[in-house]
């Protein structure tokens, strides 16, 4: 390729430009990243797919698909290749090819709640309840991100503490991929998903069709608050769920809930995950875990009528509430260092 004559003459003549540039950049290609996923145009170009070809199964413009795609190269997503007849083809580049593994940050962030982060300034006056997240994309990329934080997390409480469950029953379980990531592994295992969002209950029924767990899982479309639990569980587990709660009914109400629950089962487990709300560590919350994901994350809670709480503030509610904390760990450091994302076992004692 010809190299350019022109020189990039270094300075800003305006303090902050590039920094609002670097902002507006991650907006754009985090949404062009983002339909690239669902149309499955990535996985195509992985098997060596032609633009025609893909225009043609996508039914695209080619033009414009080209011309995303020059904009991909520039975001060393793809490569831009000539063949011996001078005609162009694109490939992906090595972060190109293992974007499918961040598919759920994408569809979480970016498909569940775009339109919050593009409507702050209306809900700021209308209000929380002018505007939804998209539940369905919401669940199913909360479970995709789990599939590397949370779930193993879980599975390792589990074994710990109770190796030979038998019966899971997970509220707010989303597309049902903790149940059918634990089923899977765990051919005697039974699990029952109780999920309010009908979006991502419709999406769990298609994954537990397609993985051939329909013998092991069962889903109810039911608002946590109103599922009344009549088998003997091992395991009730609170994926990112108690937040919810509390915003809804308050502390004395969540700890009634979870007493209950306690009380009922006395023989099972309170398997719980939730995000230590920690804020003013400003080294956990300016590294890259915390620009990118925890500052997103904290800000958006509150605007979906969502309340985190510290870690402190998860344990005085458990003890209110009459359960003593079995095992307390946080997230393989690998996988988030930021050792916000913490996993409880509880057991109700009189």
């Amino acid at each position: 390729m010809k190299k350019s004559n022109k020189k990039i003459v270094k300075g800003n003549f305006l303090p902050g430009l590039y920094k609002s540039l670097d902002y507006i950049r991650g907006y754009v290609a985090s949404n062009v990243i983002f339909d690239m996923l669902q149309s499955g145009v990535f996985q195509l170009l992985e098997e060596g797919r032609s633009v025609k070809y893909i225009c043609k199964k996508k039914k695209f413009d080619p033009y414009l698909l080209e011309t995303v795609f020059e904009y991909l190269v520039i975001e060393d997503i793809l490569k831009k290749r000539k063949k011996s007849n001078g005609s162009v083809y694109y490939v992906l580049t090595n972060y190109g090819k293992n974007i499918e593994k961040y598919k759920g940050w994408f569809n979480m962030l970016i498909g569940g709640y775009a339109p919050i982060f593009s409507n702050v300034g209306n809900m700021l006056e209308k209000g929380v309840d002018s505007v939804s997240r998209i539940g369905k994309w919401v669940g199913t990329g909360s479970c995709q991100i789990s599939y590397y934080d949370s779930i193993p997390l879980m599975k390792d409480l589990i074994k710990k503490v109770n190796s030979n469950a038998r019966l899971f029953v997970d509220f707010g379980c989303g597309n049902a991929l903790y149940l059918c990531a634990f089923c899977e592994k765990m051919k005697n295992v039974k699990a029952i998903g109780i999920e309010p969002d009908k979006g991502s209950y419709g999406e769990g029924l298609k994954l537990i069709k397609k993985r051939g767990l329909g013998d092991q899982i069962k889903l109810v479309n039911c608002d946590a608050l109103k599922y009344k639990i009549v088998e003997n569980p091992d395991f009730v587990m609170f994926g990112f769920v108690l937040h919810e709660i509390y915003a809804q009914i308050g502390e004395k109400g969540l700890i009634k809930f979870i007493s209950k629950l306690g009380k009922k089962f006395k023989d099972s487990y309170l398997l719980i995950v939730e995000v230590d709300y920690d804020i003013d560590n400003h080294k956990i919350m300016k590294s890259p875990m915390g620009l990118g994901y925890y500052n997103l994350y904290y800000m958006l809670h509150p605007f979906t009528n969502q309340k985190l709480l510290s870690q402190k503030k998860w344990d005085e509610i458990f003890s209110k509430a009459r359960f003593k904390i079995v095992e307390k760990k946080v997230v393989d450091p690998k996988v988030d260092p930021s050792g916000l994302e913490i996993g409880y076992v509880l057991k109700y004692v009189e």
